[in-house]
């Protein structure tokens, strides 16, 4: 019996990692590949995938015989994501406020050394796309939802979260230095939001400001992002005033009546 179930979790391991694998791939993996990414034989691959396909989890293109995520995965993660009271709340804030800057706005969390975007609203009447897409990460270090996730966090834990993950430059406005950012991340909480002045992307600026919940932890924060031509430096204050009021009003909602101005680092 004990057998059977170190087998089964074994199992079950090699189906995630390869579920995992997977979803670097838009375009899909074979067989062939897959085994080589994960160290596992090609019939222990084969015989996996089977039973994720059979399944709904994963799909197979006829044509070029590669695997790729199935759309019961989609499923799964729409139940999560609905479960999420914080989404529920925003999405008519964040309709509201695209609708007002007639930018692009998204609702973040915290996960795995980046900010996960939850939520995400586009003006219907602008051509531009911008590449974000919900369940997908921006850096903590450069991304102004990033550094509102960091900014209310006690120093050693952003000592701690910025060493594991590091500083990556991305543009020439990138901060890299530790020490740079510790300063940077006070000025963040004395304004009550976060700037991104290209410093993850070419040509994109962003605002964004913290969500708390009922005990005064930020939880979330939402951003307006734009092309510099349309967020330009003279519309930032007004923008970031926008953003602080609606991200107010979540919090508003989500039970958090005391001083925006939580004490941090």
């Amino acid at each position: 019996m004990a057998q059977n179930n170190i087998s089964t979790v074994q199992s079950l391991d090699r189906a995630i990692l390869l579920l995992e694998e997977l979803a670097l791939y838009q375009d899909g993996c074979g067989v062939t590949h897959l085994s080589n990414l994960t160290g596992l034989h090609k019939s222990t691959v084969h015989r996996i995938l089977n039973s994720l396909m059979v399944k709904g989890y994963i799909e197979k293109n006829g044509e070029t015989d590669k695997y790729y995520l199935g759309i019961k995965l989609l499923y799964l993660s729409s139940a999560i994501l609905d479960h999420m009271d914080i989404r529920k709340v925003a999405k008519p804030l964040l309709e509201d406020l695209c609708c007002r800057s007639g930018e692009v706005v998204h609702l973040s969390v915290l996960g795995n050394g980046e900010a996960i975007y939850i939520d995400k609203v586009e003006n219907p009447n602008k051509n531009i796309r911008m590449n974000s897409q919900i369940g997908k990460g921006s850096p903590l270090h450069c991304s102004g939802v990033g550094k509102t996730l960091l900014a209310w966090k006690p120093v050693e834990d952003v000592e701690a979260i910025l060493g594991k993950y590091g500083m990556k430059a991305f543009t020439k406005n990138t901060i890299t230095d530790i020490e740079v950012m510790k300063e940077h991340l006070k000025q963040i909480r004395e304004m009550g939001c976060a700037f991104d002045e290209i410093e993850h992307e070419e040509g994109i600026r962003c605002v964004a400001a913290p969500i708390f919940d009922i005990r005064g932890q930020v939880i979330a924060s939402i951003s307006v992002s734009g092309t510099i031509m349309h967020v330009t430096k003279e519309r930032m204050p007004q923008l970031a005033k926008e953003v602080i009021e609606t991200a107010n009003e979540i919090s508003y909602r989500l039970g958090y009546i005391k001083d925006y101005k939580k004490e941090g680092f």
